[in-house]
């Protein structure tokens, strides 16, 4: 389907056009709308309820028509503006927090400046101290009490913060003498003045709730600049009238029924709320708040936090639903007419740079050309036909949009509209534009299809689409200037290396591919009919056979080696050691395999790119026309067969035995590495023997589900043996297995997809937890069973029942073989992408941020980077210099060799390739899977882009590197990790007890009164000898937290008794005596009983706190694996080694853990490398090593995430997000508060591009607040407001005078230029290599250059084309186009007179088709020696064409008849039309 209008409604549309006045936007003021300015825009003053339907409001209203513009509908009209008058002036809402901050910067008494009254007085050492200094607010009184006073805002509950409070700020003195300073005076309120209107309830002795009156009385004595530095506006501060918007905002629905009626919106019943207001000016300012609510930029009753706070629990931004969406469909969507969307489809048969666009939605889509001599004739025919149709043609005439009813009334240089015709260029995309090379501009070729366009299917990488229902969108340039830019920037030729990561962009894929593989088999020959058949699509000659006679063939053979060379441009040298390969002089010497046509680096067709550039888009289509007629000469069918791989049942038989005995190893391996787990040690501990492994398998499975840990385990284990199973399909599989040869080849398919159909569907795991187990058989008897089981638990509360379980099966069947209904549950089940559905909008949250974040960065002429706003310096050079240190050197050598050296023009949007080309990761990590024991590659990507910014309770986290020495010894880094684990992780007392108690045990003989709940701690034995504990180094502990109880906790208790004696409680529960017990008493101070509850509720949890080893900073530390060789390519080889992540609480000082560890022991220092330790957050690390440091390590986590995902990025693009975010001194996160940040510390104001990012209402209210000006100087700004980008052809340049004046040229007249009659040789040639155009312009000179241009070349051409190649070269409409053009150079001329050259010309084509051209031409065109209008011999009313000869004779000549000849060679059946029609004619 096409999302279009039809052409008469487009038309219509296009043609219709209001006077406005034009002008270049160059900034946007925002500022508080005061009353003068309401009243300057409304075109009513609403003074009753029923004035806010008025018709002057605009439309819809129940006259159906404006009665302010007379317009009849929305499109001619969107509305006036009215106003309220309020009865009384109120403090604007907006201007509450800043009119309080007002007030408490003065002295409420004499208005003074509080700041400039204390410097005064402190300043002013002569003043006399009789004098007064100020009032008695400002210094007081000696014998009453002034107290200060705070004025703040309302609540919510007390009119909804629309009101200002005064109160008291200080407390009543404790300790004073006088009665007089124990309370306020009478007269400490008489500041404010006296309001009529104000509620006694209002009216407390601390505190008054303040009218607008009593504020505006407060204010109006205060200094007008002192104002200014709060409000931007004084007049603004003050609201006298409100503005009520058109009625076209708040229309909501119409009914179709009689009486007609309009329901209105909440802003509606709002604005009735005011009209005619009779209370007072508190509750006036509330509803007037209410009022201010309702706008397109928020979400309708902002006061209600349902809808936020709902949003918040599912992780949605509250900005998308407060106004955002509208920005981006009102003020950033653009609409066009010019474009078309469309479902895209394969056709291998158009080129490369074609796209194939259906023939009536070519008519409907209408480019716009100037019109000149060129072109005037061929425009002649056209509005001809519409004048027909219409009766009128619009043009647009020097900006202006003309009406004419005439062919004469046509001017050169007036623009015309016409259809959309071959060879015109269109800008398509396949939405989400979210790469640098999503947007291609293709050359139209008219088809004769519906309802699909169709593209190259080589076209389909750098789209990234296929044809499954995949959808184009297409947008038509109307002016020359975007057509120079799209064939010149954008064309397909112009983007064959990828900017992403210096590849080529387009390669062989799918059928082509899978050929290129199979001919370049050792064995594929061809003999001379074959290879003459592939010859005509090859661009080179074929050379000599490789064997000249073979008896058994019959002739010479050619290699499929040799026919591939045939592709290869002469002097083509290329090597690709790894398979073997070598090209010399475009010839392949030798080869293997085919992984160096694939999309790898150094491929071949990246070569091809260096060689040849552009032209390797004419190669890939060549060699794509010649391997698909190979192919399908040969033939490639996929059946049943190739999934049954065996070629007999036996060897299946064979193959699935060999399959199951896999899959029990695999068991069986998988259950001995659980035993190696912390968890199942125990369990070794207690069987010991083999055979209690084996024949406990189901407690493994069932275990395994219950830890993200084992089940990890088993899934790795599991892959081990898979890989096995997989490498029997080469075993089992014939060489010509169609799917294998695909896969074989890289254009489609997988391994694991083949065996999974094939031989074993395999292990069936996911993240999402769920509420039951899966049994290890997986039948539906195994599930009924288990189902019965876990019943009779749930019955008796059995502890095993409780919980969440992670899916883990093994499906042994194959989609071949078929699955059972409780495989297939399992299967859709473990299928499901639950890191998809939960992260789904990531990619383009991050995309969207990097955009906004990077958008307007370009590169200067002078090599620089800079931003657009604030021309802020980002870079001094944009690309990578050899001496300049990066985190990776071999990946700046990989792609070196790409960068290109035309790439310095200055103007170029590097800011939005490299933000495209970190989002393109972001999308393509959807498709990861997730470990359990992991993050998601997205997740962890997200991090590290949003590493600047960091929460100020979470917990921080440290990498520690180990020494080299600890290599010297055996298990060294083993030792050495366990070690320092064990030193610095904190061990809590309530970790290593296993039992607390209280007992009653009174004591009576102690001089010191212990309570008598006496508290038993019982500790395991074992584990304080794993820990490496002692019962004196816990007591010390113990000691050490109870004595700094003053300060962590209100009860003080230094005189604890403990006591680790044993304990009866403990060998009465304990028979092995494995557990020792220790014993505190608690002691009573001032004699005060001790409660129960107090011990059990406040000191046993203050006690099990204590750390009784490592460091209470540090909570957790893990000992993890580094693979070296995903962080860094300068090592040679893998090199790996264990590192520690140690895990810090929040608040404390974790930028120095060195000396945190060196102050206790310097021991640990030693076994550490502090040179390669570091935090793991940007931020710490730039506050513990400095900015350079941080770059650095966000550079080298940012590409280790990016290998993650298996993408590769052009180094450029990493280095340059680095520096955007650290653009000023310090890293900033990727979202709005960092991008504000940012513009902040860059002096640059850009409100309307932060609120196109986040909360535009806010955005927008605090830059009319603050009366911002926004200079537009950004890309968003540009093309939201209809000014040109200012970075790319739009960018900025200075000229540089050389100092020689240059010789001027005579002028020259363009449209005379392109009127000349003359055709040089050049034009013709290239004329000649497009005479086969299906369908050519629609004038009547133009089929003369078809063939040549001038006449006598021409008709020689003629002459030698045989009937079938003039219905290729010639279309009906071209002869009916000639006969137009004939006719009006018969009615051109007077009688007697000669043509010109040019209608010569015209006519000496069309005698060609005469029936007796050699009667009329004599011995040939040369003999004619003129051409004339005449009156008809016969006839003497009819005009006719006279042939003058050289010899004198003259032959008269009907141009009719010319015209049938031709169309009876071209299409018969319009021929007898046009016969009959033109003997209908003379007859009459």
């Amino acid at each position: 389907m096409t999302c279009m209008k039809s052409k008469s409604s487009m038309e219509n549309d296009l043609y219709e056009e209001q006077q406005f006045p034009s002008g270049l936007l160059t900034g946007i003021c925002f500022n508080i709308a005061s009353k003068k300015d309401t009243e300057k825009i409304s075109v009513l003053a609403v003074d009753a309820v029923s004035d806010l339907s008025d018709p002057k409001l605009g439309v819809p209203n129940l006259s159906n028509e404006c009665l302010t513009c007379g317009a009849k509908d929305t499109k001619n009209c969107e509305g006036h503006f009215g106003f309220i008058d309020f009865p009384f002036t109120i403090v604007h809402p907006f201007f509450l927090s800043e009119a309080a901050k007002i007030l408490n910067k003065i002295c409420p008494g004499c208005k003074s400046i509080k700041q400039e009254l204390q410097v005064k007085l402190d300043g002013d050492s002569a003043f006399d101290h009789n004098q007064p200094r100020g009032c008695k607010y400002c210094v007081g009184n000696s014998t009453e009490w002034y107290p200060t006073v705070k004025f703040k805002v309302s609540t919510n509950e007390l009119f909804k913060k629309s009101a200002i409070i005064v109160e008291v700020n200080e407390k009543l003195p404790k300790k004073s003498k006088t009665e007089s300073l124990r309370s306020l005076p009478a007269d400490f309120w008489d500041f404010i003045p006296k309001d009529d209107n104000q509620e006694e309830s209002n009216m407390k002795p601390n505190r008054r709730v303040l009218s607008h009156a009593q504020v505006h009385y407060l204010l109006k004595s205060v200094d007008l600049k002192f104002i200014k530095k709060f409000v931007s506006r004084t007049d603004s501060l003050f609201l006298n009238c409100f503005p009520v918007t058109p009625n076209y905002h708040r229309v909501c629905e119409i009914t179709h029924t009689l009486p007609q009626q309009l329901f209105f919106d909440e802003r509606t019943r709002a604005y009735k709320k005011l009209v005619g207001f009779t209370g007072t000016a508190n509750e006036l300012g509330s509803r007037v708040l209410d009022c201010l609510k309702f706008s397109k930029l928020s979400s309708g009753k902002s006061s209600n936090n349902v809808l936020a706070s709902a949003q918040q629990k599912n992780g949605t931004d509250p900005s998308s639903s407060s106004g955002l969406r509208w920005i981006k469909d009102v003020v950033l969507g653009k609409r066009s007419d010019h474009c078309f969307r469309m479902v895209v489809v394969g056709d291998p048969y158009i080129k490369l740079s074609e796209i194939g666009i259906p023939c009536h939605i070519a008519e409907q889509l209408q480019i716009s050309e100037s019109l000149n001599r060129w072109n005037f004739d061929k425009f002649i025919v056209d509005c001809t036909l519409s004048f027909i149709e219409k009766g009128k043609v619009y043009i647009r005439r020097k900006g202006e949009l003309v009406c004419v009813h005439h062919v004469n009334e046509l001017q050169i240089g007036d623009t015309m509209y016409r259809p959309l015709n071959n060879g015109d260029t269109v800008l398509i995309n396949r939405p989400p534009s979210i790469h640098q090379h999503s947007l291609i501009a293709l050359s139209v070729k008219v088809l004769p299809i519906t309802s699909v366009v169709s593209i190259n299917p080589l076209c389909c990488s750098p789209l990234r689409g296929d044809f499954d229902g995949d959808c184009l969108h297409g947008y038509v340039s109307q002016s020359i200037d975007a057509r120079v830019e799209l064939s010149e920037l954008v064309a397909l030729d112009r983007q064959v290396i990828d900017g992403q990561n210096g590849r080529n962009l387009l390669s062989l894929s799918q059928d082509s591919l899978t050929a290129a593989h199979l001919i370049m088999e050792d064995g594929v020959s061809l003999n001379l009919f074959q290879l003459q058949q592939l010859q005509m699509f090859c661009p080179y000659q074929f050379p000599l056979p490789a064997i000249i006679k073979a008896p058994s063939l019959n002739g010479s053979v050619w290699t499929g080696k040799q026919l591939f060379s045939m592709l290869l441009p002469p002097g083509f040298d290329y090597v690709f050691p790894s398979n073997g390969v070598h090209v010399s002089n475009g010839e392949i010497l030798s080869s293997e395999g085919s992984f160096w046509l694939c999309d790898n680096d150094g491929n071949l067709f990246h070569s091809l790119v260096k060689h040849c550039r552009g032209k390797v888009v004419d190669f890939l289509y060549a060699a794509q026309e010649v391997l698909c007629e190979w192919l399908s000469m040969q033939g490639l069918s996929v059946s049943l067969s190739d999934l049954y791989l065996c070629s007999n049942s036996h060897s299946r038989k064979n193959m699935m035995d060999e399959i199951n005995f896999g899959l029990k190893e695999e068991e069986q391996t998988s259950n001995f590495k659980l035993l190696m787990i912390d968890s199942c040690q125990d369990f070794l501990a207690k069987g010991g023997e083999e055979n209690s492994v084996v024949l406990d398998v189901e407690h493994f499975y069932y275990e395994k589900q219950k830890s993200a840990a084992l089940c990890q385990v088993s899934a790795d284990a599991f892959k081990q043996v898979f890989r096995d199973i997989q490498t029997l399909v080469y075993k089992y599989a014939s060489k010509d297995n169609s799917f294998l040869v695909m896969f074989n080849a890289g254009s489609k398919g997988n391994l694991l997809k083949l065996v999974q159909h094939s031989m074993c569907l395999g292990l069936q795991h996911s993240m999402v937890p769920l509420s039951f187990r899966i049994p290890r058989q997986l039948s539906c008897a195994s599930w009924n069973n288990r189902k019965a089981h876990d019943s009779v638990q749930k019955v008796e509360n059995s502890p095993e029942h409780a919980g969440s379980y992670i899916p883990y099966a093994v499906v042994e069947n194959s989609f071949l073989v078929g699955l059972n209904p409780f495989e297939c549950f399992v299967h859709s089940v473990a299928s499901r992408d639950s890191s998809f559905s939960a992260n789904a909008d990531l990619p383009g949250t991050l995309n969207r941020r990097l955009m906004f974040l990077m958008r307007d960065l370009y590169t200067a002429y002078d090599g620089t980077v800079r931003n657009a706003y604030g021309n802020q310096l980002i870079q001094f050079s944009y690309n990578i210099n050899k001496d300049k240190s990066t985190p990776n050197s071999s990946t700046h050598d990989l792609f070196s060799e790409s960068v290109d050296d035309d790439d310095a023009i200055g103007g170029q949007p590097v800011g939005s390739w490299s933000a495209s080309a970190i989002s393109e990761v972001a999308y393509s990590a959807l498709d990861q899977p997730i470990s359990l024991l992991q993050t998601s590659p997205l997740l962890n990507l997200k991090n590290i882009l949003e590493c600047g910014s960091r929460k100020h309770n979470s917990d921080t986290t440290w990498s520690i590197f180990f020494s080299g020495k600890l290599g010297r010894r055996t298990h060294g880094f083993e030792y050495g990790a366990l070690e320092v684990k064990n030193h610095l992780e904190r061990l809590i007392f309530s970790d290593i007890v296993s039992t607390v108690m209280i007992t009653f045990s009174p004591q009576t003989c102690s001089k010191t009164h212990f309570s008598p709940w006496v508290c038993h701690f019982h500790l395991c034995k074992e584990i304080v000898k794993r820990r490496g504990l002692t019962v004196h180094s816990i007591m010390s502990s113990l000691h050490k937290r109870c004595n700094s109880s003053e300060t962590e906790s209100e009860s003080n208790l230094p005189n604890l008794q403990m006591l680790s004696d044993d304990c009866s409680v403990v060998e009465t529960q304990k028979e092995d005596n494995d557990a020792f017990c220790i014993t505190v008493a608690i002691p009573e101070i001032y004699k005060t009983p001790l409660a129960l509850d107090s011990v059990r509720n406040s000191f046993i949890p203050f006690i099990l706190q204590t750390v009784v080893k490592g460091f209470p900073e540090i909570k957790k530390v893990d000992i993890l694996w580094n693979d070296q060789t995903k962080v860094s390519r300068r090592h040679h080889g893998s090199f790996s080694e264990l590192y520690l992540r140690v895990a810090m609480s929040a608040g404390c000082d974790t930028t120095d853990l060195e000396s945190l560890i060196s102050n206790d022991c310097v021991q640990m220092t030693d076994l550490i490398d502090w040179s390669r330790s570091h935090p793991d957050n940007v931020h710490d690390i730039v506050l513990a090593f400095g900015i350079e440091a941080g770059w650095k390590y966000f550079l080298e986590s940012l590409e280790v995430a990016i290998s993650d995902v298996g993408k590769s990025i052009h180094p450029q693009h990493l280095v340059l997000v680095a520096d955007s975010l650290s653009a000023t001194g310090e890293f900033v996160g990727l979202n709005a508060r960092g991008i504000a940040r940012q513009r902040e510390h860059a002096s640059v104001s850009s409100p309307f591009m932060q609120a196109c990012f986040s909360n535009p209402g806010a955005c927008f209210l605090n830059a009319a607040k603050a009366g911002v000006v926004d200079n537009l100087k950004g890309n968003l700004d540009a093309l939201a407001w209809g000014n040109v980008p200012s970075t790319g052809t739009g960018g900025h340049f200075d000229i540089l005078y050389s100092g020689k004046m240059p010789e001027l040229e005579k002028p020259v007249d363009f449209n005379s230029l392109m009127g000349r009659q003359t055709i040089s040789d050049k034009q013709n040639v290239k004329a000649e290599t497009h005479e086969c155009n299906s369908m050519s312009d629609n004038s009547g000179a133009q089929p003369v250059y078809k063939c040549g241009g001038l006449a006598m070349e021409g008709l020689k051409k003629l002459e030698s084309k045989n009937n079938s190649v003039l219905k290729r070269v010639w279309t009906p409409n071209d002869i009916l186009n000639l006969s137009h053009a004939l006719k009006q150079i018969l009615h051109k001329y007077p009688i007697n007179q000669m043509v010109n050259d040019q209608d010569k010309s015209i006519l000496m084509m069309a005698l060609y088709f005469h029936p007796r051209r050699e009667e009329k031409f004599g011995i040939g065109a040369k003999d004619v020696h003129a051409i004339k209008v005449v009156c008809h011999p016969k006839y003497q009313n009819t005009r006719c064409f006279e042939v003058e000869r050289n010899d004198g004779t003259t032959e008269d000549i009907s141009y009719h008849k010319c015209v049938i000849a031709a169309l009876e060679i071209i299409d018969p059946k319009r021929a007898e039309a046009y016969k009959s029609k033109w003997l209908q004619n003379c007859n009459s």
